[in-house]
């Protein structure tokens, strides 16, 4: 549940972009670059939460980053400015990906066995999308009882730095630890040796390219609320029901989902992503060539919730191909930070660049689109969907041959008979 909670001020873009912009009293490429620092650090940050996680027990990592992302949201509530709100997201991104994330991860690994890890995250996935919607409709409600939209998004970010320290009082609490699974879990620090075998190991790059590729989708969405206001004539007061909807009600749906689909149908995550690859390409073409009409609002809607699907559905079982694949328990570490690394590279230069592609027709004066405007952003998500295509096939292809080297059972000789 608190990690429905800990993101939400980091995440908020995805709900409320044009507010929080004007809340933070910002301009929309200010806040986009800012967002991108954001995801620089968390990248940055992967490689090291797990020397945090091997040194200190998941349950104190979790209360002291929920206590530090409470006090960097009830900061940034001020609107310190620019380099404020930067410094504000620095902090978070340390708070989540460096403490709480991995501290996270490692505590759901002391919930089950090795078969049963992608349920478990799959459910994970799901519970944190069920707390994401409880507080993202209640979010809802207060941003549009305000006066103006910006001044309810502030008493928002107040209220979800609250939430922050009030989870972190209840994990303190409630949340108890287990030594002796903790201990059979293993090391999660990152190796340079461990790296070095990462590096040269080709689902590595297999898994992470994957993973990135969908998450392009993932960074994107948040764009998709200017696209149905400004362009297909959304009234302004669905979008915040769009975000939550979008965001979270999904997260929970289709989270565990995936994980149940691969277990039961798929038998592979890879064969899985791939068919969501080939969904999330026909959206992509489809809101290329769809008219920017009120007229086919519905139709847009329709189509960023079906893109919702499939990337939710995805992201349930990212990293489930890591054991799919059987790569061994001492070099899982480093394929699993190298991968992530890759994983998350849209969050250092996508919010950027969309924000400038998109532009700004609220601010005063307005910004209009550059560089191709929405056109060139689905072009770049088709481009993505396609080389998420060819990745996971290649990845089932490899996986096959592994299969098939492996050298088969020795035969058992004919029995003698024994004669008298």
């Amino acid at each position: 549940m608190s990690g429905g909670i800990i993101f939400q001020v980091a995440y908020i873009r995805f709900v409320f972009l044009g507010p929080t912009t004007e809340a933070l009293r910002l301009s929309a490429q200010d806040y986009g670059n800012i967002i991108s620092v954001f995801g620089a650090v968390a990248v940055f940050m992967y490689f090291l939460g797990g020397w945090f996680a091997d040194r200190f027990e998941p349950r104190t990592l979790i209360v002291v980053a929920l206590a530090g992302t409470g006090a960097a949201d009830l900061y940034l509530a001020q609107a310190p400015g620019y380099w404020g709100a930067l410094a504000a997201h620095v902090v978070m991104a340390v708070m989540g990906m460096g403490l709480y994330w991995p501290a996270l991860v490692k505590a759901i690994g002391m919930l089950g066995s090795s078969s049963e890890q992608g349920r478990l995250f799959g459910f994970l996935e799901g519970t944190r999308g069920v707390t994401s919607t409880v507080v993202g409709f209640a979010g809802t409600a207060i941003v549009a009882m305000a006066v103006a939209q910006s001044a309810g998004v502030i008493w928002l970010i107040r209220l979800y730095g609250v939430l922050c320290f009030v989870f972190a009082a209840l994990v303190w609490f409630f949340v108890k630890g287990d030594a002796g699974r903790l201990a059979e879990l293993g090391s999660s620090s990152v190796t340079l040796r461990q790296l070095w075998r990462a590096v040269r190991n080709k689902y590595t790059w297999l898994i992470g390219i994957t993973a990135m590729l969908m998450y392009c989708f993932y960074t994107t969405l948040g764009y998709f609320s200017p696209l149905l206001e400004n362009r297909f004539g959304m009234a302004a007061g669905l979008i915040g029901v769009i975000g939550v909807i979008r965001t979270y009600v999904f997260q929970f749906v289709a989270g565990p989902a995936g994980g149940v689909v691969v277990d039961k149908v798929t038998k592979s995550s890879p064969r899985l992503l791939r068919w969501m690859f080939v969904g999330s390409a026909a959206v992509a073409l489809v809101f290329l060539v769809l008219p920017h009409q009120p007229a086919y609002k519905w139709v847009a809607l329709g189509l960023m919730f079906l893109l919702c699907l499939f990337v939710f559905t995805s992201r349930g079982v990212y990293f489930a191909t890591v054991g799919e694949v059987e790569i061994p328990k001492n070099e899982r570490g480093g394929v699993i930070g190298l991968a992530s690394g890759i994983a998350f590279l849209p969050d250092a230069f996508l919010p950027s660049l969309c924000a400038w592609w998109i532009g700004d027709p609220a601010a005063t004066p307005a910004v209009p689109e550059q560089g191709g405007g929405y056109t060139t952003l689905f072009v770049f998500l088709l481009a993505m969907a396609l080389l998420g295509i060819l990745v996971t096939t290649l990845t089932t292809r490899a996986r096959a041959r592994d299969l098939a080297s492996r050298p088969g059972p020795t035969p058992t000789p004919p029995a003698v008979p024994v004669t008298a």
